[in-house]
């Protein structure tokens, strides 16, 4: 049993919109979500965002939700609202045509292993714009670099908070859920499509 705290980011501004991605942290010391906590977790998310700037259309807007969600990790059940100030909208630079559903995916690993599975978790980066990719038709190798760094750095800050993945209760009233601590990720170089804007 752990507390968590969910930072939502909020896609708007394509077809299909609105979207939403969820990250969430764990303390980086002791077992209590504090101010602190929410604070720094909103802070990474949004130099995190920030670095993909570039490569979003300039139609779409990404914000990060002022509530962050404390949920108890084995049941799912809501704790606790935070209220934090994040930074300013993200609005993407990018140009011309592109495709409101593919992007890019990040993979998350983890240490955990749960029912003979090594745990791990996807945020999709959807859509991206045409300056994104290259010429065959995979990511743009200089934005591609500028992602795996501000990721790297993602998981690597720990000062009060710590990215997770929480694998979730197997059942409606089950108490299984379990949160880990990311250890590391791949963006492969290649599009992904995102066949719900709830993923």
């Amino acid at each position: 049993m752990a507390r968590i705290a969910r930072v939502t980011i909020n896609w708007t501004g394509f077809i299909g919109a609105p979207g939403f991605t969820n990250l969430h942290f764990a303390p980086a010391a002791g077992p209590d979500i504090t101010q602190g906590v929410v604070d720094d977790a909103v802070a990474k998310v949004h130099t995190w965002i920030q670095a993909w700037d570039a490569g979003l259309p300039n139609t779409v807007t990404v914000t990060i939700d002022p509530t962050v969600e404390e949920i108890e990790d084995s049941t799912g059940e809501l704790s606790a609202f935070w209220t934090t100030v994040p930074g300013s909208a993200n609005v993407g630079n990018g140009s011309g045509p592109y495709s409101a559903a593919s992007g890019a995916v990040v993979n998350w690993y983890t240490g955990g292993i749960r029912n003979g599975r090594r745990v791990r978790g996807r945020s999709f980066m959807v859509p991206l714009g045409s300056n994104a990719l290259d010429a065959t038709g995979s990511l743009n190798n200089t934005e591609l670099t500028v992602w795996r760094t501000a990721t790297g750095v993602l998981i690597a800050n720990v000062d009060d908070a710590k990215l997770c993945v929480w694998s979730r209760p197997s059942a409606p009233a089950a108490t299984d859920g379990i949160s880990y601590d990311v250890t590391g990720y791949t963006i492969p170089d290649m599009t992904a499509v995102l066949r719900s804007r709830r993923d």
